[in-house]
C-alpha cells in the first residue's frame, strides 16, 4: 500500500458543518476511505494555507482520486491536493542507472 497526504480546503457549504459543531469529519473520512478499500491514518483541522489534512494507505492512486471526486462533487470542498508519499531509497537505486548528461554549448 502506498501513503497518501490529501490537503484540503472547504467551501462555505463545508465550513457551515464545522461552525455548527454538528459535523464529525474524522467519522466521515473513516467511512469514505473504508468504502474504496483504503485505511484511513489521520485527520486533522489545519490552520495555514490548507483546513485539513488526511494521511491515508491506499493500493491505488485511483482509489483517493475517486474518494476525492465524491467530496468535491457533494460540494464541500473547494481545493485538494494529493501528494504521495515515497521511498527515497527506491528512487536512489533507480537513480544509479539513469544515464544523463547536461546538454554543452556549441
Amino acid at each position: 500500500m502506498s501513503t497518501y497526504i490529501v490537503l484540503g480546503k472547504y467551501s462555505n457549504k463545508g465550513a457551515e458543518g464545522l461552525i455548527d459543531g454538528s459535523s464529525d469529519r474524522r467519522a466521515a473520512m473513516e467511512k469514505l476511505t473504508k468504502s474504496v478499500g483504503a485505511k484511513l491514518i489521520d485527520y486533522h483541522i489545519t490552520r495555514g494555507v490548507y483546513d485539513f489534512c488526511i494521511i491515508t494507505e491506499a493500493d491505488s492512486f485511483e482509489m483517493i482520486a475517486a474518494m476525492n471526486l465524491k467530496a468535491k462533487a457533494a460540494g464541500t470542498l473547494k481545493e485538494i491536493d494529493t501528494l504521495e508519499s515515497i521511498n527515497i531509497e527506491n528512487i536512489r537505486q533507480v537513480a544509479k542507472s539513469v544515464k544523463f548528461s547536461p546538454p554543452t554549448k556549441d
